[in-house]
């Protein structure tokens, strides 16, 4: 099985440096499983690019899904955008919400084509200390525009059936300054931490890793 990890930064492990985020997480965990295999099961991919939106990811997925998923042979593709393009410039998102639903879904598209399962992750929230703040690199983000893209996120879930994971509400729970870097955005260790609990208990591989 091919498992195919694509998002933004945060995807990536920014801000981890300790265990590289929670997508390399998961792939050490099926090193250690396979490692004494004489051929491993289950293969990882990181394909997270920060900054990245969901118009690059329109433009690179069919080429790197392609090269990646043969037919025949079991694959999941997990999706974590959004964090990018919500970002005010021009007084309204980077991208839109109107274009942020066209990109995934032509996604889901191909996915569908090889028979591909999908996981969607939901974004994390942001500090309130940088609510509707302009950044270090002159960027602005919205609490309320994070709420806006998940309800997105989770009804293209819905009617695609795919499984959508919530990550806002945990992040609320255990308390989202504590999980958050000292940049407001991204997911610190313990953030990571806990996406990493969530999507590993959600994966379809009954419980093997």
């Amino acid at each position: 099985m091919k498992i195919l990890c694509f998002g933004d930064s945060i995807t990536y492990g920014e801000s981890d440096p300790i265990n590289g985020g929670w997508a390399d997480r998961l792939k050490d965990d099926f090193v250690l499983e396979y490692q004494d295999s004489i051929r491993q099961e289950v293969v990882l991919y990181n394909l997270g690019i920060g900054g990245e939106t969901s118009d690059g990811l329109a433009l690179r997925f069919k080429t790197e899904f392609l090269s990646r998923v043969i037919n025949g042979q079991k694959s999941l593709v997990v999706f974590a955008y959004g964090a990018n393009d919500i970002v005010i410039h021009k007084n309204k998102n980077i991208v839109p919400l109107e274009y942020f639903i066209r990109n995934i879904s032509q996604c889901f598209e191909l996915c569908k084509s090889k028979q591909s399962d999908v996981i969607i992750l939901g974004l994390t929230p942001i500090a309130k200390s940088i609510e509707g703040k302009e950044n270090q690199h002159g960027k602005i983000r919205f609490d309320r525009d994070i709420n806006i893209y998940n309800q997105a996120l989770e009804n293209l879930a819905q009617k695609n059936q795919y499984l959508f994971i919530d990550l806002y509400p945990e992040f609320q729970q255990k308390g989202r300054d504590n999980l958050l870097a000292k940049d407001g955005v991204h997911p610190n260790t313990n953030g990571h931490q806990v996406i990493y609990d969530l999507v590993k208990r959600k994966l379809p591989l009954h419980g093997r890793i």
